[in-house]
């Protein structure tokens, strides 16, 4: 079992953020967007290290991309699916909102990249604690850089042994 913290407890040198705390804290819509804000602001004040791996951009992406299609989809009354498929530009209509997700999530914590060592650790993380394939990337990622405290909305983070998770969570 993970080491569970409060966004109050002792801080960890280095914070991974996971694509559910990212997303929280930029889209004010999201359910725990203030209580992240305010994780982030005390992470900046503290001088603590956010860093975060190519799926945390890749899931906000496509979280936004999805959110407006789906929005979409409700006014037309479509499947998302079919809006991305009737209207091939449609993306293209909301990238500067994508675009301004990666790049306020590029003011605020620094990409580390992924190496060849990660994906043996993937699958090793996914039998070891039955987590799914993007939870065990994100782990893989930070853990091949020497991290082990991650900031994340996603309790399955809590079951794996030798990390620290900071997390609103009740």
């Amino acid at each position: 079992m993970a080491i569970k913290r409060s966004f109050l407890d002792e801080l960890e040198p280095i914070i991974y953020w996971d694509s559910s705390f990212a997303i929280a804290v930029f889209l004010d819509t999201e359910l725990y967007h203030d209580e992240c804000e305010k994780f982030r602001q005390r992470l900046n004040a503290e001088g603590v290290l956010s860093v975060v791996g190519d799926f945390v951009y890749d899931e906000a992406a496509f979280f936004l991309i999805r959110k407006f299609l789906e929005a979409e989809g409700k006014r037309t009354k479509q499947h998302w699916r079919d809006v991305k498929r009737t209207q091939p530009n449609f993306i293209n209509t909301i990238m500067s909102t994508v675009k301004r997700v990666k790049d306020e999530l590029n003011d605020t914590a620094l990409w580390i990249p992924s190496s060849e060592n990660v994906k043996e650790k993937v699958f090793q993380l996914m039998q070891s604690y039955s987590i799914l394939p993007t939870d065990a990337f994100h782990l893989a990622v930070a853990l091949s850089h020497g991290v082990t405290a991650f900031a994340t909305l996603d309790a399955d983070f809590l079951k794996v042994d030798g990390i620290t998770v900071y997390t609103c969570l009740p």
